[in-house]
């Protein structure tokens, strides 16, 4: 995925363009640069080096959570490729989706329940599906260039973090 001014996160880091990247390189990559682009560094130059400045901070802000995030960075890599990628619209598996309506449904019966332990154990197995899905992305991706099935597996990582975030909801409400 390339922002509106063409910059290639993944060379704007200097990583190559893969799933799998070490996010500590891309986190003392993102220090680096936000430090010689920081806007405040340029506040004496003329307003033209102050607005690229800007631009090029938001970049580099842009290019860190994208590339930070498996799910947004898989989306780039698709980009890059010159793919459509995953979207709302694109078909799931119908045992996903039933899977869907069962974790749900589990959600809620915790959270009416107000059983904090169900909850962190759907927490936990939640956890571990998202850490299959990011490992069959990186082999879609890196070893197989599968786009199709890359884009696939995006939509699922997004539905489980929208279950990760119900979890959580659910947990705090349990807490206060």
């Amino acid at each position: 995925m390339e922002n509106l001014s063409g910059t290639n996160y993944f060379d704007l880091f200097g990583l190559a363009p893969r799933f799998a990247i070490d996010l500590n390189s891309l986190e003392l990559s993102f220090r680096r640069l936000q430090a010689e682009v920081h806007p405040d560094r340029h506040a004496s130059h003329t307003e033209n080096e102050q607005r690229m400045a800007l631009q090029l901070s938001t970049a580099v802000n842009d290019g860190y959570r994208t590339l930070r995030h498996p799910a947004s960075r898989a989306q780039c890599l698709i980009g890059l490729a010159g793919k459509s990628g995953a979207d709302a619209s694109a078909a799931v598996a119908p045992a996903f989706l039933m899977a869907q309506m069962e974790w749900r449904e589990a959600i809620e019966e915790a959270r009416g329940a107000s059983n904090a332990a169900a909850l962190e154990a759907l927490s936990r197995r939640l956890r571990h599906k998202v850490v299959v899905h990011e490992k069959e992305l990186a082999v879609a991706l890196d070893e197989r260039g599968d786009f199709d099935a890359a884009a696939q597996r995006v939509n699922e990582l997004r539905f489980y973090e929208k279950l990760r975030v119900e979890i959580d909801d659910a947990l705090d409400r349990l807490d206060s």
